[in-house]
């Protein structure tokens, strides 16, 4: 944040003295030194530290969200389009469209392994059940699958990207570097705007795959819908 306030203060600092030098070029006449040079040096070196900070505060805004891209597009990848592939490859003939609902938290910590029980818990207070099943994929190892039912034949897949715990050593590390490294509320700040990134890459690459029909999110609400 220090950098940025530095780097717009320094553009505007530079803008201004060209404009000053500029209007002195147009203005005073008989001025002690010839503004004509100067304003076109300070033209130049003003366009070129604006477009130098501009591509340095892009990259920095690119390192400062790498982490939730790795971690969807690892997410997508390696788990949410194997299992849709599979689940499409096994299908019976005349089922329903398989759906996979992705649980978006709004606190890290609801993906702590107790808190995903409590949410476990409020799926079964909504009398739907649920049961883990292992699928073999054709790409990678097997893996535990949570699925949610609905009267006993109505069935979507459930997940939690765990994954994103991976986000607590960044933070962690990010506020080792401030005077405030102990507030909560931006540490909280920080783990929200990481779960936002997180998901909108998830959604352009559900987008990309053409997975829109399969893939939902789902967040402390529960809305499932089993009507297919």
């Amino acid at each position: 944040m220090k950098l940025r306030i530095l780097s717009r203060f320094l553009i505007v600092l530079l803008w201004l003295a060209t404009l000053v030098v500029a209007l002195c070029w147009i203005l005073w006449k008989d001025a002690p030194f010839d503004p004509e040079p100067i304003t076109v040096v300070l033209g130049l070196i003003s366009t070129a530290v604006t477009a130098l900070l501009s591509e340095f505060g892009s990259r920095l805004e690119e390192e400062e969200f790498s982490l939730p891209y790795a971690l969807a597009y690892g997410y997508v990848n390696n788990f949410v389009e194997p299992l849709i592939s599979q689940l499409l490859k096994n299908i019976p003939l005349g089922s329903p469209t398989p759906r996979l609902y992705i649980y978006i938290p709004e606190k890290l910590a609801e993906l702590e392994p107790r808190n995903i029980e409590r949410v476990i818990g409020r799926i079964r207070m909504k009398s739907f059940e649920d049961k883990v099943i292992n699928l073999e994929f054709q790409e990678g190892r097997a893996r535990d699958v949570l699925t949610v039912t609905q009267h006993g034949n109505k069935r979507v897949y459930f997940d939690f990207p765990n994954t994103l715990l991976s986000l607590n050593s960044l933070i962690d590390y990010k506020m080792e570097s401030r005077k405030n490294r102990f507030s909560d509320s931006i540490k909280e700040d920080m783990a929200k705007d990481y779960i936002v990134k997180f998901k909108q890459v998830i959604e352009k690459l559900i987008e990309t795959k053409d997975l829109g029909d399969y893939v939902f999110f789902v967040d402390r609400e529960l809305k499932i819908e089993f009507d297919l």
